[in-house]
């Protein structure tokens, strides 16, 4: 009796989709924008990116469990705040500060989730609004700058090293670590567990409440980290900067080929998500089209990606 011939999917080959979307969107706006890919554009574009390579790295935890954290844009509009208010008065030790105060935010969202076994969904949409609410209360004027004669405390965070903006580096290291963590540490072995059959996952003795809440915690503190970048690039508290953030790391994290419902993915191909999806605003930005448009587009690429990474035989679950 013949074989029976494999049916055609196109998920079959989203591996490679994440390769293929930064050739495109580079090469096409390359050739439309002449200066696209000159140093100083790339330069920027690395500023640009630095910050929402943080955020969706962290992000990316959180989604291998198959959750969701709506609240990492509000996440980084707080600590932006915070930063650009007092930076002046700490100095540098205030990225530390965000830090700490990052993780505790991932993990206050980590223990409504677990503890009260309610959804990532619900949970992050509500603290949602505590984090906004805190960033436009210590700017209820709108963006408040930082003081000129103490902008030598951020301005190395946009030197170049080699050509290279510092914070892109820093925001490089960030995804090293994030990569080591989860390849080769047992908490980041239990996050693919839980994402990938979390019922299985419990009954071979991993503890799935502490995975999750680990994952919340590393999202919490890379939007945190983000959040201060945004500070020290923007020189100014700007209590809204993360409004659209969200979106567009989820956006990169699913070009990057994981999986909305958990259980597959890595850091380094959200990396290349954010590159394309920060190669597509910026090229956008330069041919002066609608900044509404960017949103727009961004969903449609969030849709592409969402359909080509998910399970045709309907196991997956868009959120757990």
């Amino acid at each position: 009796m013949a074989n029976k011939k494999k049916s055609f999917s196109i998920s079959d080959y989203s591996k490679y989709m994440c390769l293929i979307s930064i050739v495109l969107v580079f090469g096409i706006f390359s050739i439309v924008i002449p200066n696209f890919i000159g140093a100083y554009s790339l330069q920027n574009m690395m500023i640009e990116a630095a910050p929402l390579l943080l955020m969706a790295g962290g992000l990316s935890f959180v989604i291998y469990t198959g959750g969701i954290d709506l609240g990492a844009g509000p996440m980084v509009s707080c600590t932006c705040v915070l930063t650009g208010i007092y930076v002046a008065r700490f100095g540098n030790v205030i990225i530390p500060i965000m830090l700490v105060v990052g993780l505790a935010m991932g993990l206050l969202n980590g223990l409504l989730v677990t503890k009260l076994k309610l959804p990532s969904f619900i949970v992050t949409l509500c603290t949602t609004n505590f984090w906004s609410y805190i960033a436009l209360t210590l700017c209820p004027n709108g963006s408040e700058i930082i003081p000129m004669d103490k902008r030598f405390m951020v301005k190395w965070a946009t030197q170049k090293v080699a050509g290279i903006p510092v914070v892109f580096l820093i925001a490089l290291l960030g995804i090293v670590l994030l990569f080591i963590f989860q390849q080769y540490t047992v908490y980041g072995k239990s996050i693919y567990a839980v994402g990938a059959n979390v019922s299985a996952a419990r009954l071979a003795g991993v503890d799935t409440d502490k995975a999750q809440i680990s994952a919340f915690v590393m999202s919490g503190a890379c939007s945190a980290l983000a959040g201060a970048f945004y500070a020290y690039k923007l020189k100014s508290a700007v209590p809204t900067v993360g409004d659209a953030l969200t979106l567009t790391a989820i956006a990169s994290v699913a070009l990057g080929g994981t999986s909305m419902a958990g259980g597959r993915g890595s850091v380094l191909r959200t990396l290349i998500g954010v590159v394309t999806i920060t190669g597509v605003t910026s090229g956008l930005n330069m041919m002066g089209v609608d900044p509404l448009w960017k949103n727009i587009v961004i969903g449609i690429i969030l849709i592409a990606a969402v359909c080509l990474n998910s399970d045709t035989k309907g196991r997956d679950l868009i959120i757990k």
